[in-house]
């Protein structure tokens, strides 16, 4: 059982897009629009919590709205108290994108990913669509992605005609085949969703491409190290090195 979450969180443009359309939430707190240079460290929180990032679909029209309005949503108290809640409440948001694509033809095509976790005393209820992460570090370390994506490329390592080596150079890597969208030609979410035990010592870490994509198995090593603001600080650091060339936005949290 869990009592208290110790969170940094930090979300910024990168170094080659125009604007920032990854958002974030924490609690009720919400960060979208904005580009950080350091990690914003939140005082410890109690459960029920939800931690979340959306990355807004580049290439498509307000991809900066999408993320944000799925946020608002999410965000909108009371927080929800179980899975079937959260999945409402998920809809919900989609729901909402399409309200104003009506409103506003002009934003048809309009999406997001999403992946987060509702976070109880009890149990991590896990929460993706699209290609942004959630990994789970154990009291010893390991590190376990626990989200899987909605990609081309995964269905094709999933299929085995792509090896995980090939699969971040290809020219596919980032077609993702679900998302939260709305427009004429929007398909339904595919939201997955899986439960696990919250357990005291453990680190969550929710990521948009931006990050595990450039971050390589850097971004592991530092993602189990330091305390949530060094690793936070650390990781941002490597993708930097990277070249950056993504929006990146990162949530850590250690359950406590």
């Amino acid at each position: 059982m869990i009592q208290l979450l110790r969170i940094a969180a930090i979300t910024n443009i990168g170094q080659h897009r125009r604007r920032n359309e990854d958002s974030m939430l924490v609690g009720t707190k919400i960060y979208a629009g904005t580009s950080m240079d350091v990690p914003q460290v939140f005082d410890t929180q109690s459960p029920p919590v939800i931690l979340a990032v959306a990355d807004g679909i580049g290439g498509s029209v307000a991809g900066d709205i999408a993320s944000s309005e799925v946020m608002l949503c999410l965000a909108r108290p009371p927080c929800p108290d179980g899975e079937e809640k959260l999945t409402e409440r998920i809809l919900q948001s989609a729901a909402s994108l399409q309200n104003i694509v009506r409103k506003n033809p002009a934003l048809d095509g309009m999406g997001t990913t999403l992946a987060g976790v509702l976070c109880l005393k009890k149990d991590l209820i896990i929460f993706s669509c699209g290609d942004s992460r959630v990994y789970l570090g154990s009291p010893h370390h390991h590190l376990t992605q626990m989200t899987r994506d909605h990609s081309v490329i995964q269905e094709m390592i999933e299929a085995g005609t792509l090896t995980e080596q090939k699969a971040r150079s290809h020219p596919l890597g980032h077609i993702i085949t679900s998302s939260l969208s709305g427009g004429k030609h929007r398909l339904p979410p595919d939201i997955r969703i899986s439960k696990t035990d919250a357990m005291p010592g453990s680190r969550l870490i929710i990521c948009t491409d931006g990050v595990w994509d450039y971050g390589g198995e850097e971004f592991i090593e530092a993602a189990r190290s330091g305390d949530p603001e060094t690793a936070a600080f650390n990781i941002l650091h490597i993708c930097y090195q990277a070249g950056a060339p993504d929006n990146i936005t990162l949530i850590i949290a250690d359950l406590q």
